[in-house]
């Protein structure tokens, strides 16, 4: 697994994303949820074959297998492709049959259909052939509120991870070794398993299988949408399915082909821009790689933030000095992400004030009834989590070490900004993360995207990669230290200890990020 480490370190370094993976508290026991007996060998095997891509990527790097046909193999290479292609047969096997567990819900005129409040149950459907004949299929309609319904949509989201998943190793891993033909032949006829490499092209060109997983990502989506319209969370399990989900380029493929110019040129466009028309190098090594791994390791906490359990009195003071539109950020060194993500902070929200300062400011009438009684029962921070953005409380947020305020410290913001602004962040209520990290596109939501949208006349450092913008934590937080501030740090604790001395010099030294400056801080605050 080490390549994988250190792929997705790199990956993470270039877009520097959010490193919070946390879930809503809106949320039964998680004993209350369907997890499927089979999601623990997924996860198993989903770290096999992110391995393999990983080791095939470097081998195809180091052989240059973009550039040329003569590829010269030792005898121990030569073994060493062999040994790796039967162990990938023996991961993919397993995950072809999960991928096709679910797959003849989705088969020629077979259809799966949200089905809310209404129950679960399949309906046989007749239509009439091209030559009058009666054709059958079945419609299965989906209740997400019911336990049958729970069962098939996790078996679902489990069967389109897994197929997104093979076709994402084929496309960025796979292809180079089909593309060199020595290799195609050796992998084709000089091992136990003839033709496997041309039986694993067939089954990715299949346009079968293209729709099938078509049609899966449409219901999936569907599903996770009516979710947030109706406030409902999501299980951590189901959260990292669809985080895997997401993160295909294969996804993003079938998401970004609005011209409905169909899945195939939608694959190539993307897989052309993503890569710099093609050129395979370092940029694709890392694309496709690292979000698959971030999601698995989103879900190891070591244990929780020091400011977990802060005392009520505490939190109530918070309440009382923060507001409307202040910027919230954290780290949380507990979490595996959070080492894969440079600089200080992982994590941005927007806090969106009492329902007395909402009041007070003239906005509470235009903000929608169902977030109102969210904000009255204290969900007033609004943040973008893997299920999508949502409003959560403090109480959810504070599961952190490190907790940092930061406000607009611009004197001539009139009300009527505010009030723009309190709205465009609840507009964002909803929305589904974005795994592309792409401050251009506002359909999806990073977690630090939210300030971006919500001040949109700040002026934000923005960083490229992979043609296209990102923003990171610490890129918000910049704006809060030197002598052209935009934003002022007011409420700040590091290692869950509140601090006071000089915060944009404190703020200042957190961000170098890098052991001299942690402990010039500490010796600073006398910690």
């Amino acid at each position: 697994m080490r390549g994988l480490l250190v792929l997705g370190c790199v990956f993470s370094i270039i877009l520097g994303g959010c490193t919070s993976l946390r879930n809503s508290t809106e949320r039964a026991p998680a004993a209350a949820y369907y997890v499927d007996p089979q999601y623990y060998e997924f996860q198993t095997l989903m770290a096999e074959a992110m391995s393999f891509r990983a080791e095939a990527l470097r081998f195809a790097e180091e052989k240059k297998l973009g550039e040329t046909s003569e590829v010269k193999l030792s005898r121990e290479e030569g073994e060493w492709i062999r040994e790796m292609g039967r162990k990938y047969l023996q991961t993919r096997q397993k995950l072809v049959d999960l991928a096709i567990s679910e797959g003849d819900a989705f088969l020629g005129p077979n259809k799966v259909e949200l089905n809310a409040y209404k129950g679960t149950r399949v309906d046989k459907k007749m239509r009439l052939g091209r030559q009058g004949e009666r054709e059958y299929h079945n419609v299965q309609l989906v209740d997400p509120m019911d336990a049958q319904g729970e069962k098939k949509i996790f078996r679902i989201q489990m069967a389109l991870a897994s197929a997104l998943l093979l076709m994402d190793n084929y496309l960025i891993a796979i292809q180079p070794f089909n593309d060199n033909p020595s290799l195609r032949y050796v992998l084709n006829y000089d091992g136990e398993e003839k033709r496997a490499l041309q039986m694993i092209v067939d089954s990715y060109s299949s346009g079968v299988r293209r729709r099938q997983v078509s049609k899966g990502i449409e219901f999936i989506d569907q599903v996770m949408a009516w979710r947030r319209a109706q406030g409902l969370s999501t299980s951590p399990e189901e959260s990292f399915l669809y985080g895997l989900s997401q993160s295909s380029v294969w996804y993003l493929a079938v998401r970004n082909d609005e011209a409905g110019s169909g899945l195939s040129d939608a694959v190539a466009n993307l897989w052309n821009r993503l890569t710099l028309r093609g050129k395979r190098g370092a940029r694709v090594v890392t694309y496709g790689l690292s979000m698959g791994f971030g999601n698995l390791v989103g879900l190891v906490e070591t244990r929780k933030g020091h400011l977990y359990n802060m005392p009520e009195s505490e939190k109530m003071q918070l309440v009382e000095e923060m507001q409307p539109l202040d910027i919230l950020m954290e780290k949380t060194p507990f979490r595996l992400t959070d080492k894969m993500i440079p600089g200080h902070y992982g994590h941005v929200a927007i806090w969106l004030g009492t329902e007395e300062q909402l009041r007070d400011l003239k906005v509470w009438d235009q903000i929608p009834s169902k977030i109102q009684k969210k904000i009255r029962s204290g969900h007033r921070i609004v943040e973008a989590l893997r299920p999508g953005v949502e409003v959560n409380t403090l109480e959810h947020f504070l599961n952190i070490d490190d907790f940092l305020v930061l406000r607009d410290s611009r004197k001539n913001l009139s009300d009527e900004y505010k009030r723009k602004a309190i709205l465009q962040a609840i507009a964002q209520i909803g929305k589904e993360y974005d795994f592309n990290f792409d401050v251009h596109t506002h359909a999806r939501i990073v977690c630090s995207e939210i300030a971006y949208v919500v001040f949109a006349d700040v002026k934000w450092p923005l960083e490229s990669a992979l043609r296209r913008y990102t923003i990171s934590p610490d890129n918000v937080a910049q704006l809060a230290v030197g002598k052209d501030k935009t934003f002022e740090p007011v409420i700040m604790y590091y290692g869950g200890k509140r601090v006071y001395k000089d915060l944009p010099y404190s703020l200042g030294l957190l961000l170098k990020a890098d052991d001299k400056a942690y402990a010039e801080f500490e010796k600073f605050q006398n910690l």
